[in-house]
């Protein structure tokens, strides 16, 4: 019975195509089934779904045919081989179908690699533009090798620069050929059914908008004439949209007939009939597919947070669409698989929102990862080797690329952030291939700076870093950057280094060691010091034994202009002060002498010593204020300190020496003035009283008269070598002028009491 039931269908898909005059070139879906296999795993069989599949169909696999079983017009079963995934390595698969008509399908990557449960890529080849650049992958000169093409503006016209790969993800000088057009768009396919990949361009500023290069398989081009598209131009796609073996091409945008897009169907030699126009289409790239089961190819295109679906009819017309609105958006582009495994196509945008196709052309809205778009275009395969689609985008506006993994139910992982070099293009355009031939799957994008991500097994997370402002000379707190081994085995680590512009302003300490264990991870530390006022900017760079080797991470920081001041005076002396008792103040200055407010956040003394001031918490530029320090000794002896000011500038905190000493010895009265008194006759004693205020017995080892006049002054006292704790004695003090006029001397007591000897000053007049 399946015998009889298989030859009952295969009679069924005879007769069918038999009646057509020409068979289609056929689309393939993604994902082939398996997607992806570990090297080593011998022989299997490959389903291959898609449209246009014709009775003599049969799957190439890097371009040599394989035995195809036809199941039916949207399914094929080929045999490959187990030597074809012996080593790791990406297939190229692609359908082709018979003449008459016929043709390539779309090429589907296959990858022959061990799975992980994370990627990494690092930027390995980046090529500056006159302008902001487009991309385009295919293999331009047949040698196995994925090329890039890149195109952009360049006065008069455009430019499409084709590097030709090496195979170990390094590329040859270009080869250049001008265009009549100047390229905002470029998009790569076989138009003429030659083998040889052509390459078509578009710009979104001129009436004569859209150019085709038909490829002579070298990497070099024959230009067509320039022809118009009524201005739907800034978005391309190509499909066999009428089934007749021919190309057909999608063009659409912003136009003087309105927001919409064209249907151009091709003559099968690089030129397009007169477009058939849509209106209401507000821009971006579709997604096509079957989305009805019906043999016939259907539209799915972006219009402005909608999308718009319009089955086709099979002659390059469609239906009125159906307008569905994600949860999680669109903003310019829509891919199409089967991301949950049924069988049944869906939509993803670049929201990022998934609708689940039902089969009948209808879709589930089944939410989405976050709101992370836009995009102008997605990449749609598997990365990382587990079986499971994956997106990879780059954000629109921006240098950073995206890479959701899948969960294979439709859902995806948060995204994965990846920094490219340049400037951000308005459209930044993703295209995806194997460029080294290791079996995982990279990227390039284009910006002003054109950069290809080889899939590497390190990555550096965040992937860059940004210090903002930093005052010169001072060093910001640490930003970590993690160093993740995604893959099974470890990586040697050769070197972690600052380089760039600026590689003084930054300092990397890490945790690293020799190697990165399969799995594992390690720490790179950075912080900004910057050395001049102004953008700074390096970049951390980690050197290994790898095919991406070195990666880097971007730093960038501002010096803002460091806050100055000064205090002055240096020192502050303080005379001998008595035990408990405070000093009259003195005083130090605060002056900001930078060019930006200073910011005060504390003004302390050392014990012994207290200040009040009147700094507010921001000088102003040419601003001062006072500070008054006193001197309070607890214990006698000398004393020392400092005021300390801390604050923003340069220098905190910034000083004064301070210093003083402490004496228990009280002398009362503190100066004693014996006015007039006639010379050889003898005043009457003047008593000076000596207190201990101390704690402990004060031992005094002179008492005498010192200074200039010292046989005019005299003394008596009952201090003997000691007074007790609290205790005091008296000195009595007589003036007997030895001659006329004013005489001088000084009561000096020398002691343990801490600022020995004490003095009392002594005056009188001879008469």
């Amino acid at each position: 019975m399946k015998s009889l039931r298989f030859a009952c269908l295969f009679t069924i898909f005879i007769s069918t195509f038999a009646l057509a005059q020409n068979n289609p070139v056929p689309l393939i879906n993604q994902p082939l089934v398996p997607a992806s296999v570990k090297p080593g795993s011998g022989g299997f069989s490959l389903t291959v779904n898609g449209t246009g599949f014709s009775p003599g169909s049969i799957v190439n696999w890097n371009g040599s045919p394989r035995v195809t079983e036809v199941i039916s017009n949207s399914q094929l079963k080929a045999t490959i081989n187990a030597a074809d995934v012996a080593k790791a390595g990406t297939a190229r698969v692609k359908v082709v179908n018979p003449a008459p008509g016929g043709g390539s399908s779309n090429p589907v990557y296959f990858p022959i690699r061990t799975s992980s449960s994370a990627v990494a890529f690092a930027s390995t080849f980046n090529k500056t533009f006159p302008s902001t650049g487009v991309v385009a992958v295919r293999d331009f000169n047949g040698d196995g090798n994925l090329d890039v093409a890149v195109g952009f503006r360049e006065k008069p016209g455009g430019s499409v620069w084709v590097y030709l790969g090496k195979g170990d993800g390094t590329f040859k000088a270009p080869i250049k050929t001008r265009t009549t057009v100047p390229v905002d768009t470029i998009l790569a396919a076989d138009l003429n059914n030659d083998g040889k990949a052509d390459i078509v361009v578009a710009n979104s500023r001129a009436d004569d908008n859209v150019q085709v290069l038909l490829g002579k398989g070298d990497g070099t081009f024959t230009q067509k004439p320039a022809f118009v598209s009524k201005e739907f131009n800034q978005f391309l796609a190509v499909a066999d949209f009428n089934g007749d073996g021919k190309l057909d091409l999608f063009v659409g945008g912003f136009g003087k007939y309105g927001n919409g897009f064209g249907i151009l169907l091709g003559n099968g030699d690089g030129t397009f009939a007169t477009p058939a126009v849509y209106n209401g289409f507000d821009g971006g790239n579709p997604a096509i597919g079957d989305f009805n089961g019906d043999g016939i190819l259907d539209l799915a295109v972006p219009n402005a947070y909608f999308v718009d679906v319009y089955l086709g009819n099979g002659d390059g017309t469609f239906q009125s669409p159906v307008e569905y609105q994600p949860a999680d958006g669109v903003e310019i582009s829509i891919a199409a698989a089967d991301v949950n495994g049924d069988g049944k196509l869906d939509l993803i945008t670049d929201g990022v929102a998934v609708l689940l196709g039902n089969g009948d052309g209808t879709f589930t809205d089944d939410g989405g990862v976050r709101r992370v778009g836009p995009a102008y275009n997605l990449q749609v395969g598997d990365l990382n080797g587990d079986g499971k689609l994956d997106v990879a985008y780059a954000l629109f506006d921006s240098t950073q690329v995206r890479v959701l993994l899948g969960n294979g139910d439709g859902t995806f992982q948060s995204p994965l952030t990846f920094m490219g070099s340049g400037t951000s293009n308005f459209f930044s355009i993703l295209a995806l291939g194997d460029f080294n031939n290791d079996g995982r799957l990279d990227l390039v994008d284009s910006s002003s700076v054109v950069t290809v991500f080889l899939q590497d097994q390190l990555v550096l997370s965040p992937p860059n870093l940004d210090f903002g402002n930093q005052q010169v000379d001072t060093t910001s707190p640490p930003q970590i950057v993690t160093l993740t081994n995604v893959g099974s085995s470890a990586v040697k680590i050769k070197g972690i280094s600052i380089t760039g512009s600026n590689p003084g302003d930054f300092k990397q300490k890490n945790n690293c060691g020799p190697s990165v264990k399969g799995g594992g991870s390690c720490q790179i530390s950075v912080t900004f010091t910057p050395q001049a006022e102004g953008a700074r900017s390096a970049a951390l760079s980690v050197s290994y034994v790898g095919p991406g080797s070195p990666q880097t991470v971007p730093l960038s920081g501002t010096g803002t202009p460091a806050p100055t001041v000064s205090l002055t005076p240096s020192k502050l002396a303080f005379p001998v002060q008595l035990v408990g008792t405070t000093s009259s103040a003195q005083a130090a200055t605060l002056t900001n002498t930078g060019s930006v407010a200073v910011t005060i956040s504390n003004i302390t003394t050392s014990a012994s010593f207290s200040e009040t001031n009147n700094c507010p918490s921001s000088l102003p530029v040419s601003g001062s204020c006072k500070i008054e320090v006193s001197f309070q000794p607890t214990a006698k002896g000398p004393a020392s300190g400092k005021l300390s000011v801390t604050d923003d500038a340069t220098g905190s905190p910034q000083t004064v020496a301070l210093s003083g000493t402490g004496t228990v010895v009280e002398l009362s009265p503190i100066g004693v003035n014996f006015g007039d008194q006639k010379v050889g006759t003898k005043s009457t004693p003047v008593p000076v009283q000596l207190t201990n205020v101390g704690t402990t017995a004060l031992s005094i080892s002179q008492i005498t008269i010192t200074g200039s006049d010292t046989g005019d002054f005299s003394q008596t006292n009952n201090c003997g070598s000691s007074v007790p704790a609290g205790g005091s004695c008296t000195i009595d003090v007589t003036f007997q002028p030895t001659a006329k006029g004013s005489r001088s001397a000084k009561l000096s007591v020398s002691d343990d009491g801490g600022g020995s000897p004490q003095d009392v000053p002594l005056t009188g007049t001879g008469t």
